[in-house]
């Protein structure tokens, strides 16, 4: 029988029960008249090895018996009968060892007999199994910062050997037959208690979860439109799960979900996705979920377009002055997010890019690609490094101003060490080479219409992002097409401008 230290006197004193030392957690038993005594000397119950550890009880042994303490407590080296090493115990141990006339064994060698004789078969029962759970348990729960047991810890994790034999323990216990079943029925069971769900959902808003390239291109766009929203974090858990960005617009509480194409098209995230909107729907009604799917975002305006449409509201052009801005040249990888959110081709060429910067702001750039294969400088008598190509005019959606375009486009063609700059206009997204013709470009010639791809609310994308999209789920281009509803449509050239400086 288990008691704790306030229950010593609920028994008769020659009763065996067993306690918990208060130092170093172990159970003992002992008969409560020897609980009381002890308890009534050290203040609490302490086992007898703890006792003798103290400082305070070796001071008082070493005082008491002052030659006595010194001799028990030197060493003295023997040999071990079995492999025959010299080590060092203590005097006091050497006498205790020839009063049981046991073997003069180093530990390595009494462990290796112990384990050969099949003593600790009998020992491993279930009974014992059980008890030493449950003290295990009890022992480790109470590691604080500071404690032995912690330092202890950190002093193993710190160690590769550690990490090594764990991990080799890991593969052993994987390995066995039914281990990996009987983990996900352990998984199942406890994935349908209320608890464990909202405990999870606080786990996963405090770990350091990686966000997304189409979260990142979300919080971007309600940047630019100034809508207040709460990121992924405690704000946007409701329930057992959390959500990507929470939007407060008056009375509505909007939820909105980026959804991946390849991962959330998978029967198991689909089945998980229904089990989240229902219950939503049904346990809060005041919210209401938004789904965004990653091909949309690669779709011209219309991410934005479903924003403003959902939200209630209208972009206001910002009022500025050419002077106020700052041209310089940046990294083109400094503006793939910059492309992805605001141009229909996003970011898939690099080169010699410029941006312009209203107080430190991104609000326009400009890359100037090598000409592809198809526009190798031999059609127009040069020689390559002579011909660069304007593949990405991008411009914020804030500041759409007359002439913005034009003057951007003056200012870098002055820093580009060449001698032909080629632009196309592609007539299939509605550009007709205006911007171009203002920058004193002329028509070379035209390109033979191609095909590209339109949603059913008639949103356009590129047939060369439908392309990459559908490589990255492993699918065909018609595959993804008809999945997600695209139709190939046939129709508008490209306008091929050039222009010599």
């Amino acid at each position: 029988m288990r008691i704790g230290q306030e229950q010593i006197y609920n028994f008769s004193a020659r009763t065996k029960v067993e306690i918990a030392c208060n130092i170093c957690g172990r159970f003992v038993e002992r008969t409560i008249n020897s609980i009381r005594i002890n308890t009534r000397k050290n203040g609490v119950f302490c086992c007898h090895q703890c006792i003798c550890n103290t400082e305070e009880y070796k001071n008082k042994q070493t005082k008491s018996h002052i030659k006595t303490a010194k001799k028990w407590d030197s060493k003295v080296s023997i040999c071990c009968c079995t492999c025959g090493r010299h080590y060092e115990i203590t005097y006091r141990s050497y006498q205790a060892r020839l009063r049981s006339k046991k073997d003069m064994n180093c530990q390595s060698c009494s462990n290796k007999k112990t384990h050969n004789s099949g003593k600790f078969k009998k020992i491993y029962c279930d009974k014992f199994i059980s008890k030493l759970k449950i003290t295990s348990s009890q022992f480790w729960s109470s590691v604080i910062g500071n404690n032995w047991k912690s330092v202890y810890m950190a002093d193993l994790l710190a160690k590769p050997e550690y990490h090594k034999l764990m991990s080799e323990c890991g593969k052993k216990a994987w390995l066995k037959p039914g281990s990996r079943e009987a983990a996900s029925k352990r998984n199942k069971i406890l994935w349908e208690t209320k608890e464990y769900k909202e405990k999870m959902a606080k786990v996963r808003i405090t770990q350091s979860r990686q966000i997304s390239s189409i979260q990142k291109m979300l919080y971007a766009y309600l940047d630019g439109l100034g809508v207040e929203y709460h990121k992924e974090g405690e704000q946007t858990r409701i329930g057992y799960y959390v959500f990507d960005c929470l939007v407060i617009n008056g009375n509505k509480k909007i939820l909105i979900e980026c959804q991946g194409d390849y991962w959330h098209s998978l029967p198991k995230a689909e089945k998980n996705d229904k089990r989240k909107f229902t219950y939503v729907s049904r346990y809060f009604p005041e919210y209401e979920i938004m789904y965004v799917w990653e091909h949309e975002f690669y779709c011209k305006d219309r991410v934005l377009d479903r924003l403003k449409l959902k939200l209630g509201i209208e972009i206001e052009t910002k009022e500025f002055k050419f002077s106020d801005l700052v041209v310089r040249e940046i990294n083109s990888n400094e503006i793939k997010t910059f492309l992805d959110l605001y141009h229909y081709l996003g970011k898939d060429r690099g080169g010699k890019a410029f941006g312009v910067f209203d107080n430190d702001l991104l609000v326009a750039c400009i890359v100037f690609s090598p000409p592809l294969r198809q526009n190798t400088a031999g059609q127009f008598n040069l020689i390559d490094g002579e011909v660069r190509e304007l593949s990405r005019l991008c411009i914020h959606p804030l500041y759409h101003k007359k002439n913005f375009a034009s003057w951007f486009i003056k200012r870098t063609l002055k820093q580009i060490d060449c001698k032909l700059v080629v632009a196309y206009a592609d007539t299939t997204v509605g550009h007709d080479g205006g911007i171009y013709k203002a920058s004193n470009f002329k028509l070379h010639h035209i390109v033979p219409a191609d095909y590209w791809y339109v949603d059913r609310q008639g949103y356009v994308m590129h047939k060369r992002t439908l392309y990459g999209k559908a490589r990255k789920n492993k699918m065909t281009e018609s595959e993804f097409a008809e999945a997600n509803n695209y139709i190939k449509k046939y129709g508008g050239e490209k306008l091929c401008f050039i222009r010599n400086i």
